[in-house]
């Protein structure tokens, strides 16, 4: 008998979800380090617990995912994140590899919208050589967010992590800003026909969902309004260093919570496990993460 040879790398980094009349590719872009001691607003006591629930280690999830959604909607192929490009270093940007793995090309993009413009969701907009990595897409980020970040006079009086992701957030606009790509939005708007703005604000100023409603499920995209799902689920009420505004996150988060928990909306995000799509139940006061199972889908 012959034996068939194996292989030890992974699977292509990517994942196709039905949700209602819409099929959803998540596209991996790598893993990230989410630290424990980042997270404020609980005890690192009951951090570490509820990271031992998870059958997490102290220390965090130490590969956390960056994901990536792709969809077929009104006509448009749109692409929510464009992960980090080259920003963070190996552990991530991915995005482009695994994009033609799922059998897209950059080039066949039409819109791509930001959730904000942090590095790990938005660096990914541009090649290692500056260039536009989605040379025929129009890139929609939230008026706030883009206000905020390419403002220079805000950008001179930043420090530390937060200069440097001004830094970034220019270098991966710019090649869109100088051929009259880059769109913005205020919350509640369609900056694509049938996908609706919703307001995140507080990780950043401008931090944005987005809703894809349908005649069965619905789908709601929400970015960073998680990091870490085992805790800040339990915990909605701890917030990350990173956070621009920790109040206004742990707002956004019980909101957006409630709002699941009236309207049952299917939930995407960037760092929930790959692929990133599931639900949310509540029980006992405590929400939990339930992942949608694998299915097969129709070709997409």
């Amino acid at each position: 008998m012959t034996k068939t040879a194996t292989t030890s790398t992974q699977a292509p980094g990517f994942a196709r979800t039905s949700v209602g009349a819409v099929t959803v590719t998540t596209v991996y872009d790598g893993a990230l380090p989410i630290l424990a001691a980042d997270m404020h607003g609980e005890s690192p006591e009951r951090i570490t617990e509820l990271l031992a629930d998870g059958f997490l280690p102290p220390e965090g999830d130490l590969l956390t995912a960056v994901n990536t959604f792709l969809f077929r909607y009104g006509g448009r192929t749109v692409l929510i994140d464009a992960g980090a490009g080259t920003s963070l270093g190996p552990g991530t940007g991915h995005l482009l590899d695994n994009l033609r793995a799922a059998g897209c090309a950059p080039e066949h993009i039409d819109d791509v919208l930001i959730t904000h413009l942090h590095p790990d969701h938005a660096f990914g907009l541009v090649t290692a050589d500056g260039d536009a990595a989605f040379p025929s897409a129009t890139v929609h980020v939230a008026e706030l967010e883009a206000r905020h970040w390419l403002d220079d006079a805000v950008a001179a009086n930043a420090r530390g992590v937060q200069a440097q992701i001004h830094g970034w957030a220019m270098e991966a606009l710019a090649p869109y800003l100088a051929t009259g790509r880059l769109s913005t939005f205020v919350f509640g708007e369609q900056p694509v026909p049938g996908v609706t703005a919703v307001d995140l604000h507080g990780h950043t100023p401008g931090h944005s969902g987005f809703l894809l409603e349908g005649d069965g499920e619905s789908l709601l995209l929400w970015g960073d309004t998680m990091h870490s799902h085992t805790v800040q689920l339990r915990a909605p009420d701890v917030a990350m260093e990173i956070d621009s505004d920790r109040s206004g996150a742990r707002s956004a988060r019980r909101r957006v919570l409630d709002e699941i928990r009236t309207r049952a909306w299917v939930v995407g995000g960037a760092h929930l496990p790959f692929p990133g799509i599931g639900r949310i139940t509540f029980r006992d006061g405590e929400a939990r993460w339930v992942p949608a199972p694998y299915r097969p889908v129709e070709d997409a």
